[in-house]
């Protein structure tokens, strides 16, 4: 199984897989008579729809992950936005994830190809913001349906 691998080598990072989803975002303000975007329910987002998943990354996930990025590498993240994590099919309205961009992690990753500081800040910032934003537990060994890198970064054999 896929998870018990992650579990060996990426116990304090791993996941589920998350479902592929293309969530098309309107620009702001487009068309005429733009309706303005009701107040999101209190739900976790896989309860969302999807204008409901564009408008809760837009007003919840792009300003806090922003600041998580920009407090670990200002210059690196100046210009963080959907590209950042989705990659650049983002701009043709794709945010599919995990992300084929992003490293695949898993049994057989070389973990000294990475700086240690940016695995630990993985670890320690972003994967617990993202639970918590997403309103879900993270993932751990006793939890292993929790949210965990394997979300973002597409799972190594």
């Amino acid at each position: 199984m896929k998870r018990l691998l992650l579990i060996a080598l990426i116990a304090a990072c791993g996941g589920k897989s998350s479902s592929t989803t293309t969530t098309p975002t309107p620009p702001a303000g487009s068309g005429a008579g733009a309706e303005t975007e009701k107040p999101l329910p209190n739900v976790p987002f896989d309860d969302l729809d999807q204008d409901q998943r564009a408008q809760f990354m837009k007003e919840k996930v792009v300003p806090a992950m922003k600041t998580v990025f920009q407090n670990h590498d200002a210059k690196a993240y100046a210009d963080f936005g959907c590209k950042t994590c989705h990659g650049k099919e983002a701009e043709k309205g794709h945010f599919d994830m995990p992300n084929p961009e992003l490293p695949k992690i898993g049994k057989s990753t070389d973990w000294s190809k990475f700086k240690k500081e940016d695995i630990e800040w993985m670890k320690n910032d972003v994967k617990p913001a993202m639970a918590k934003i997403l309103q879900q537990p993270e993932w751990s060994p006793e939890n292993p349906k929790g949210f965990g890198c394997v979300e973002c970064h597409p799972a190594a054999e």
